[in-house]
């Protein structure tokens, strides 16, 4: 996908422009608790929340979780086609995309923003914008993933399944790429949260070098 023209915060070398902000992605399964921390990231740090376009119906419960701009399947394949997503993937049928705007305009101008996606983004947004910081979380364990999914009560027993297997998929997509510059466990909510905020924080304020955030990611990785 290719980039905006003009307020890009990536040069066309593929380095950050001085003044630019940082751009945050939280990626992970379903059931994972990935909205929770991404809500808490967005309070206890003033950042900017990227709401994503999608072609799912609203359903109860969206108003509590992650938000989103709900659209037509025709209104995305137009936009698709103005090249005007940041990033966007095909997830259970449905399209996900997070605008360009207004999330290049505040990363041109020093702002931090948020990304809450899936994996499938996650690489578009690390192919486009290097300087990203990607971020995954993973559950304790899989049983552990399988009890969150089926306590949400959210759910049929089929479409639980699903889930659980395309969450296996995504770990094991998120390890194998290496793209993310660190995975963080929930295995305790609040830890997860102030592992998280603390990793954001340390990047917005200068941030580790290339090398020692490999290390950190080695360190993190279950």
């Amino acid at each position: 996908m290719s980039r905006a023209a003009n307020n890009d915060p990536v040069s066309s070398s593929g380095a950050q422009r001085p003044g630019a902000g940082l751009l945050v992605v939280l990626a992970g399964p379903s059931g994972v608790g990935k909205s929770t921390i991404a809500r808490a990231l967005v309070e206890r740090t003033g950042m900017h929340y990227a709401v994503s376009a999608t072609t799912r119906p609203f359903r109860p419960g969206d108003e509590a979780g992650k938000r989103y701009e709900h659209i037509s399947r025709q209104e995305f394949l137009a936009r698709l086609d103005r090249d005007e997503f940041l990033e966007y993937a095909e997830v259970y049928g449905e399209y996900y995309g997070t605008p360009k705007h207004p999330t290049v305009d505040l990363l041109a101008g020093g702002q931090s923003v948020l990304l809450e996606i899936d994996v499938q983004g996650a690489l578009q947004v690390r192919s486009h914008y290097p300087a990203a910081l990607l971020i995954f979380i993973l559950p304790p364990d899989e049983p552990t993933l399988l009890r969150r999914l089926e306590h949400r009560g959210r759910d049929a027993p089929q479409e639980i399944a699903r889930r659980f297997r395309a969450a296996r998929r995504e770990i094991h997509m998120a390890r194998g790429s290496r793209a993310f510059d660190h995975m963080v466990v929930n295995d305790d909510l609040q830890r997860a949260i102030a592992q998280v905020v603390a990793l954001v924080t340390h990047a917005q304020t200068g941030g580790m070098a290339k090398d020692d955030r490999s290390t950190q990611e080695r360190g993190n990785r279950q």
